[in-house]
């Protein structure tokens, strides 16, 4: 099996710096890690925030998702805060797991009904209850990362092909959805067989 990826991220118009940052990361013999966090705002203290989560999650990478969420809200305590979404895959078992905070997106092409929910909160400041969701994934499905500088309605374009490379992908949905007034980050991610 073999996963392929890509990822396309920018700042918003007018800042040298993005406040997003997004983490790729295999650990074990067939786990991966895939994190977008949007640290809120923009620029430097943003992107502190969202660099702080993602210090945590590439320390812990082989740690239970919910406890990775639990300890960057608390590393993020003294930080403008940030949200997060963290897609955890299990390749020997064709599982994937997805916790959220915030206003971080997910899509998914699949014959399966899957379907990733984040609740409402912020790293940092407000955690909520947090709910994880566990899905069987086919060999060829398509996932997709995103922060909120990425228009949603990228899901609903029927003339995108996603099956193309993921990183081609990622770069039409940011350069095609992708919103000039916000950080803007894309993770596109594919397992085959």
């Amino acid at each position: 099996m073999s996963v392929s990826w890509g990822a396309a991220c920018r700042p918003k118009e007018g800042q040298s710096v993005s406040g997003d940052v997004f983490v790729v990361e295999p650990f074990d013999a067939s786990g991966l890690q895939v994190a977008v966090i949007d640290g809120l705002g923009g620029g430097i203290e943003a992107a502190h925030a969202a660099e702080g989560a993602a210090t945590v999650i590439r320390a812990r990478l082989d740690s239970e998702p919910l406890d990775l969420i639990r300890l960057a809200h608390t590393a993020l305590h003294n930080t403008r805060g940030a949200v997060i979404g963290i897609l955890t895959f299990d390749l020997l078992h064709r599982s994937v797991t997805y916790v959220g905070v915030g206003n971080i997106g997910a899509q998914v092409y699949s014959s399966q009904s899957i379907k990733p929910i984040s609740k409402n909160g912020i790293l940092g400041y407000r955690l909520p209850h947090l709910l994880k969701m566990t899905y069987a994934y086919n060999f060829g499905d398509t996932f997709v990362l995103y922060s909120d500088g990425i228009s949603s309605r990228f899901g609903l374009d029927t003339h995108v092909n996603h099956n193309q490379p993921p990183q081609m992908f990622a770069d039409l949905i940011l350069s095609r959805y992708g919103k000039m007034n916000d950080d803007a980050t894309v993770v596109v991610v594919r397992i085959s067989e």
